[in-house]
């Protein structure tokens, strides 16, 4: 038990699909970019599809029954905000955990780091991925509610956090209020920050594309 004091290895206990590639433990997305793909229920479907371990876009495509040029501006969109990355011809996931973040300069000319509580996502072995999108939750109707708040439970005992509410939305938002003041900043102060920009689509997957 006194491997899970280590901030690191509570995050990893988050279980992968089999056959999946090593990802980033967490990844935090900019706010206007995670709302962008929230609002797009097939961009979410697919992201849930390869948390399930469907990663080629033939699959996900016969999967949702679109056609395979929809799928690909989707896939694009998705990796060029960050949320999967594209590896061996499969696209995955790309982080166990995401954290939604926004930055403000002060009149010092200081950076102040914004995280959202109440918004992010995490791989799940059961539902694939769970998205929590903040104010367009609807807890109180939605029918996957009992599903969702099985998955925030089973996140919060992962990352050794002890959750009050049997709302979804809420025990999310004390889960990352706790691992943020318990592990991301420690983590933060011991590591040191990857700035990356949007990447753009690589030659290897514009190949893959036209193979399909």
């Amino acid at each position: 038990m006194q491997a899970f004091h280590n901030p690191i290895n509570r995050i990893k206990s988050l279980t992968l699909p089999a056959n999946y590639p090593e990802i980033d433990l967490i990844r935090m997305i900019n706010h206007k970019t995670f709302e962008s793909c929230i609002k797009n229920e097939i961009r979410c479907a697919i992201v849930s599809l390869m948390a399930r371990g469907i990663t080629t876009a033939n699959e996900i495509a016969s999967t949702l029954g679109i056609s395979r040029t929809a799928i690909y501006r989707h896939l694009n969109t998705l990796r060029k905000s960050g949320v999967i990355m594209y590896h061996d011809g499969r696209f995955y996931v790309a982080a166990r955990l995401f954290l939604i973040y926004d930055v403000e300069v002060d009149e010092k000319g200081l950076i102040n780091l914004i995280i959202y509580p109440n918004k992010g996502g995490f791989i799940d072995e059961i539902i694939g991925f769970a998205f929590i999108k903040g104010e367009y939750c609807k807890c109180d109707i939605c029918i996957a509610r009992d599903r969702c708040l099985n998955a925030i439970k089973n996140l919060a005992k992962k990352l050794d956090v002890k959750i009050r509410s049997e709302e979804p939305l809420s025990g999310f938002r004390e889960i990352v209020e706790e691992i943020i003041r318990r592990d991301i900043v420690r983590v933060i102060k011991e590591g040191y920050l990857i700035v990356k920009i949007p990447e753009e689509v690589g030659e290897e997957e514009e190949e893959v594309k036209v193979n399909d």
